[in-house]
């Protein structure tokens, strides 16, 4: 095992191998629902059972955080992806937020909703920057 690996807690270590095998599985049903859905003509419930597929591993992944927390029995670590997910959250709302007003208002495309989990991970990613200094 790499020194990564020795320094996360059992609960980290669990949620990275769901999270590892929800997106090799969204890897693969993404594409082939793409793909179905460009090449087959798809009746309307065929088109919503492969929509469904795409999205189950997303809500796996969410549902592997709400684990982990339940998990993670060390404090320090729970407060930290706490606050991640806090700030990930008011970042992802607010955003969705300002986008929607700006597209209302005819300045801003479109922009399918899948793409709400995908800001949402990115901000969790950047929510580190707005930790004080020895947090």
């Amino acid at each position: 095992m790499s020194s990564i690996t020795h320094s996360l807690t059992s609960a980290q270590r669990a949620h990275t191998r769901r999270v590892l095998w929800l997106m090799l599985a969204y890897v693969i049903i993404l594409p082939t629902a793409i793909w179905l859905r460009s090449h087959v003509h798809l009746s309307n419930l065929a088109a919503a059972a492969l929509a469904l597929a795409a999205s189950l591993p997303v809500l796996g992944i969410f549902a592997s955080w709400g684990r982990y927390l339940s998990d993670e029995k060390d404090e320090y670590h729970h407060m930290v992806v706490m606050r991640r997910n806090a700030i990930a959250t008011n970042a992802t709302m607010g955003t969705c937020a300002v986008w929607g007003f700006l597209q209302a208002f005819g300045v801003m495309p479109l922009v399918e909703a899948y793409w709400i989990p995908v800001v949402w991970v990115v901000a969790q990613g950047c929510a580190p920057l707005f930790f004080r200094k020895g947090e």
